[in-house]
């Protein structure tokens, strides 16, 4: 398992690298987990692995996309198995091959080019109100897993490599916590506030406290 976590740091990695816009909205959202309380696994929330998990994910499904597959390409590509403890751990690597998915997948479309500050409220805004159930996977394994009722599965997030192994295990109890804050940050930011007023959660409600106090109103005195 220990092996299976520097691969996955890797793969990660790898990622990252494609585009830096990765890297800046993990490092803003688990600040911003942080600060609400939400950003701990012992605890039935968001560990931080799960959250770029579902940022690679949602990256993915734009369109135009921001990230490909990267395991998926090594499989179209039929590129050599790398067996770990048993796991096929391949994925692809190639900045040009890469490159070239993208273009495929983008079709006639220019490159992505949406700012760091929209899709973080697109994030937001989708996992708080569009989300409502499905395994949340960075790869197709339709190949490795038949397709099941995904109904009850709300915050699920595969295993890049042990396909069908949730790394997120967020308790139910805090499904509707956890929908309720990114709800309450999508609406912050379109009323114009900005990221500094999401963090700072001092003398503020978290979504499960705010059942027995008063809703409180945030305005901004520029809109972005």
């Amino acid at each position: 398992n220990n092996v299976l976590a520097v691969v996955n740091s890797r793969l990660i990695g790898d990622y990252v690298r494609l585009d830096e816009r990765l890297l800046t909205l993990g490092m803003c959202l688990k600040s911003w987990l942080q600060a609400r309380g939400l950003n701990d696994r012992s605890r039935g929330t968001l560990s931080s692995f799960a959250l770029v998990l579902m940022l690679i994910n949602f990256l993915q499904r734009r369109d135009p996309p921001v990230l490909p597959s990267l395991q998926d390409i090594a499989f179209s590509r039929s590129l050599k198995p790398h067996f770990i403890n048993g796991i096929d751990c391949r994925w692809c690597a190639d900045l040009d091959e890469v490159e070239r998915e993208l273009a495929y997948l983008r079709g006639a479309k220019p490159p992505n080019k949406e700012t760091v500050g929209t899709l973080l409220y697109e994030f937001l805004r989708y996992f708080g109100s569009e989300y409502r159930h499905g395994v949340i996977r960075i790869r197709e394994t339709r190949s490795a897993l038949p397709p099941a009722d995904e109904q009850g599965c709300v915050f699920v997030v595969d295993n890049p490599f042990e396909v069908g192994k949730d790394v997120a295990n967020v308790d139910e109890c805090q499904h509707d916590v956890i929908k309720k804050e990114f709800r309450r940050a999508a609406s912050m930011l379109r009323k114009g506030s900005s990221f500094g007023d999401l963090i700072r959660s001092h003398g503020v409600a978290t979504a499960s406290e705010e059942k027995t106090k008063p809703f409180l109103n945030y305005s901004s005195a520029q809109k972005k």
